[in-house]
């Protein structure tokens, strides 16, 4: 081969290299660019979940705060009706109903039990079976769990419905404001509510499950406290 073959022949193979080189810059380029919006939809998201979660904190606080008042305006009641019993009966009557109002309106967590409760202190004061004194201190007992429910994260196991059926499930609770379940068989999710009421939503994303079990083998070890990332299943109720 001649020395012109032979530069010519060099010079195409550093043109075709330099091609090459051109091309995989471009892919680099347009691979950055990729991941600059993927990172920029990304914050945006997260940004979006971080205020949603900003405002159910305050809504839940104003909600607990809501309860406090109407304790302390029970116990006002009760002091200037404390006089007599037929004066302490239509307080304990108005707490009832605002208790189970709550209840019904609150995470679907042993929800049955619960207004079953509170519905047989009323049975039994309608029919004179307990005092309007012993009532009130039912009432009062109930109200504090309440409280302490919206602030307590736990584990526990109760009936829920999933596809129309009736499962045994564990439930995680956190607070008042997110409630994730876990049935025998391992499948999970978290309940939600909608205008017809509350429903148990299952995950079928792979990474939503993965997230949940942890949670559950978390509480399972009795770690009740750290970071966790969990698919986002706060609850946007109404405040009244």
């Amino acid at each position: 081969m001649t020395a012109t073959a032979l530069l010519a022949n060099t010079e195409e193979n550093m043109a075709a290299s330099l091609m090459q080189l051109r091309s995989e810059v471009e892919q680099l380029d347009s691979q950055i660019e990729d991941e600059k919006d993927a990172t920029k939809a990304s914050m945006r998201s997260l940004v979006m979940e971080k205020n949603e979660l900003e405002t159910t904190v305050a809504r839940e606080e104003l909600k607990i705060k809501q309860l406090r008042q109407e304790m302390d305006g029970v116990k006002k009641k009760i002091q200037a009706a404390s006089k007599n019993s037929d004066g302490i009966r239509p307080v304990v009557f108005k707490a009832i109903t605002d208790l189970k109002e709550h209840i019904a309106e609150g995470l679907p967590f042993k929800t049955a039990d619960r207004l079953t409760d509170i519905e047989k202190i009323e049975t039994q004061l309608n029919e004179d079976l307990i005092t309007s004194q012993k009532a009130l201190v039912l009432v009062w007992n109930t109200y504090a769990d309440a409280l302490r429910m919206s602030k307590e994260n736990g584990l526990f196991k109760q009936t829920i419905k999933l596809d129309g059926k009736d499962r045994l499930a564990e439930v995680a609770r956190l607070g008042s404001v997110m409630m994730y379940f876990q049935t025998p068989d391992n499948r999970v999710g978290h309940v939600t509510k909608e205008t017809k009421g509350w429903y148990y939503k299952e995950a079928v994303n792979s990474n939503e499950k993965k997230q949940i079990s942890e949670l559950f083998d978390a509480f399972h070890k009795q770690i009740r406290t750290g970071y966790f990332t969990l698919p986002n299943a706060l609850v946007k109720t109404e405040v009244r």
